[in-house]
């Protein structure tokens, strides 16, 4: 049977070795290298070991042992990521390997730390500039900490190194189109159609977008309605499709509040359900109960500009982030629960979406 490998990071204060030189002395940490290689070499292993910031970070692997970049992504596939976090975190700073930076990146947001994910999402685009999923998952997390014009920022610049990418033209697309920039995410919608044409989420957002930009559009939006619901027929964005064709039969275009699904709280709910994945059911109450305390006092739900904090989460949050997230929280406590939110539609979307 293959042993896993011992990923780790111990302080130069926690080591104690016979036969070292003094602590001051210039030969010290070569010293410290040598004793455990040394060390790991009489049990079978191989070890890369360095020295950094008053640490020694080392890979020991077995010789029936897994490759160590192979057992991190297998925790993550089987969605251990607390185990796989410190691993990752040494890993990172080991290597400047661009799956390692990215999986860390997207393990960091998917726990709820969004903050911390932003840098080492960075450091692998910078690392792998066509590394398309790393370009979209940074956007996602400006977009999770309310920081728009950033996200923005980083999808166009990806848009233009990677001009045919889904993920990183839906992102934009979506994101465009919830900042009410119609004509300009139009484009990017169809250029991520062009990778999938049957993805109805695209589907839909570009059908919400030509309602938007007004009634000339509305052959072309009843077209993509119907495409949505021969895909997937009693999908819940299928069910939206078929009122916006009632609406549209009647020669009225879409208005804010008609019924029709807010992709806004779609995406925001998408995210929630990554955040809360991981989240003890005591935690995951705790953010919910500070959302309900913080609405007793009124969410401003239309004003993406309007920006709340949490003691619980990293990152500032508009008030209708905050009730799509308090929507999952509650469902994920109690699906029974009615939240009252209104939003039950956007729920169903989003727990299609997320494969839930």
């Amino acid at each position: 049977m293959l042993q896993a490998p011992e990923i780790f990071k111990r302080s130069l204060d926690d080591i104690n070795l016979d036969g070292l030189p003094p602590r001051d002395d210039p030969g010290y940490e070569d010293a410290v290298l040598l004793t455990l290689t040394t060390q790991y070499a009489a049990k079978g292993y191989s070890a890369a070991l360095v020295v950094q910031d008053g640490h020694v970070l080392g890979v020991a692997v077995p010789q029936e042992g897994v490759e160590p970049k192979q057992y991190i992504l297998g925790l993550l596939e089987h969605r251990f990521l607390e185990d796989a976090l410190p691993a990752l975190e040494i890993m990172a700073e080991m290597t400047n390997d661009p799956e390692i930076l990215y999986n860390y990146g997207v393990c960091l947001s998917e726990m709820g730390r969004v903050e911390e994910s932003v840098a080492p999402l960075k450091a692998c685009t910078e690392a792998e500039p066509n590394y398309a999923h790393a370009h979209a998952a940074l956007g996602f997390s400006f977009i999770k900490l309310g920081q728009l014009d950033k996200a923005e920022s980083v999808l166009r610049d990806a848009a233009k190194q990677l001009p045919d990418d889904l993920w990183i033209n839906r992102n934009l697309a979506g994101l465009l189109a919830k900042r009410g920039k119609h004509e300009e995410a139009k484009p990017f919608f169809e250029r991520a159609l062009a990778a999938n044409p049957q993805d109805v989420a695209t589907l839909y957002g570009l059908a919400l977008s030509l309602e938007e930009m007004g009634p000339q559009n509305a052959e072309q939006a009843t077209g993509i309605y119907k495409r949505i619901i021969d895909l997937d027929s009693s999908s819940p964005i299928a069910i939206e499709s078929k009122k916006a064709l009632s609406r549209l039969a009647q020669g009225t275009m879409k208005e804010k509040a008609d019924g029709g699904l807010r992709m806004d709280a779609v995406m925001y709910m998408t995210g929630a359900f990554e955040t809360f994945e991981n989240m003890e059911q005591q935690e995951l109450a705790k953010v919910v109960f500070e959302i309900a305390k913080l609405g007793e006092s009124g969410l401003s739900i239309n004003d993406p500009d309007k920006r709340y904090t949490l003691k619980s989460l990293d990152g500032d949050f508009s008030g209708l982030q905050l009730l799509s997230m308090m929507h999952v929280g509650l469902k994920q406590i109690d699906p029974s629960l009615d939240t009252q939110s209104g939003l039950d539609a956007e729920y169903d979307a989003a727990k299609t979406m997320a494969g839930k």
